[in-house]
């Protein structure tokens, strides 16, 4: 990639060694356009900001990205600007280093998927959100949100399973949904707790030591707490068979994140969600030793990068957002306070400081043919779209 630094705080010789370092443990599985190129470059990002935390907090540099195959970029301005990445399972050490990047923002966001074996109307559907508006509802003793019942990211739907592969259910249902009750609550946690770092690249705020740990308990509970929010909408709205529920947004460890895809074991169901359709598929144990001796930073990778890739274990939930009508990423500038992003685009160049308006969608095709020839997971269902529901549960 070609960087051009203006009035940066390091110099060019020194930034290419940070920016080359910062490489080698970057490994993306994806689709080669222009979405993922992007996700490269914040994921280059955020492991250089690790290895300069981790070096003033008196750590080894220990950080590694694996882009799944819907590796692409942040559509939240402050977290595309700190390089945090989408479609991919990362860490920044071993479980032991005793801090959290404070801004990551969990909200547990995730996908249930359930076999529906009624036939029920987009009608009863509408009427039954409304109706579950109007009633209270509690996990744990903690009331569920309902403000958020309304038009939003997240959705809701209906499938009808086209293969006879699958003997049952004729109709599958996926809620796609997040936890604002916890969101709110770890986001006051982090701003009371939290302390800040300098960087090359700015400041940034973390929680160390007990206020680490204590995250990571919280957001175990918060975890849990959101799956069973998913799996009581569920219920309430189909009934039916809870196949799959698994957040896609999550602290897995205190080391580690998940943004953007699953991770699945050997044999267990995953969604695999399209703009107009979607494929269930069956996890496999991955990376394969053949796929990782593709990669190709692997020759001056450390043992634990290795058995990282060993055990990742992951599925894409969706597609991922890709760009639309750009060829190629050009060139990324670094300005004291930030990045600029020039993208080509026929014959003109257009810049942006983050991906919020530009104009993008989701891939559709090549998704599923990239699981499979990764060895990632095995095809299981191929499922046809019957109707969605725009609805932040």
């Amino acid at each position: 990639m070609e960087y051009e630094l203006r009035n940066f705080s390091v110099k060019k010789g020194e930034f290419r060694r940070i920016m080359d370092f910062s490489e080698k443990y970057l490994f993306s599985l994806g689709l080669g356009d222009a979405a993922e190129e992007v996700g490269k470059e914040n994921a280059k990002l955020f492991i250089a900001t690790m290895h300069s935390i981790q070096e003033a907090l008196g750590y080894d540099r220990r950080a590694i990205v694996v882009g799944a195959p819907n590796f692409t970029f942040q559509t939240s301005p402050e977290k595309f600007r700190q390089g945090i990445p989408e479609g991919a399972r990362f860490a920044w050490g071993d479980g032991r280093y005793d801090f959290i990047p404070a801004d990551l923002s969990f909200d547990f966001c995730g996908m249930l998927v359930g076999g529906v074996y009624d036939e029920p109307s987009l009608k009863d559907v509408l009427d039954t959100i409304h109706e579950m508006s109007e009633k209270e509802y509690e996990i744990d003793g903690m009331k569920v949100d309902k403000r958020r019942f309304r038009p939003g990211g997240h959705f809701l739907k209906l499938y009808e399973v086209e293969n006879r592969d699958l003997p049952d259910p004729p109709r599958v249902a996926v809620l796609h949904t997040s936890s604002d009750e916890m969101y709110r609550l770890l986001r006051g946690f982090v701003d009371e707790r939290c302390e800040e770092v300098k960087t090359p690249f700015g400041v940034r705020r973390i929680l160390l030591d007990s206020d680490a740990r204590e995250y990571r308990r919280r957001c175990e509970y918060a975890s849990k707490f959101s799956m069973e929010k998913r799996k009581l909408l569920f219920e309430e709205v189909f009934g039916g068979e809870v196949m799959a529920n698994r957040n896609h947004y999550d602290l897995v460890g205190l080391n580690e994140a998940v943004i953007g895809c699953d991770i699945v074991d050997e044999g267990e169901v995953s969604i695999v969600s399209l703009p107009d359709r979607a494929y269930l598929v069956k996890g496999r144990r991955n990376l394969s030793p053949e796929k990782i001796k593709e990669c190709p930073n692997l020759t001056s990778a450390e043992k634990w990068v290795y058995e990282y890739l060993l055990n990742l274990n992951i599925v894409p939930h969706g597609s991922g957002h890709k760009l639309l009508g750009v060829d190629k990423l050009v060139k990324v500038i670094f300005y004291p306070k930030g990045r600029v992003f020039l993208f080509r685009r026929d014959s003109r160049l257009e810049v942006y400081e983050d991906l919020w308006d530009a104009p993008r969608w989701f891939r559709g095709e090549g998704m599923l043919e990239r699981i499979l020839s990764l060895g990632l997971a095995d095809y299981y269902a191929h499922l046809k779209l019957l109707y969605t529901v725009k609805v932040d549960f």
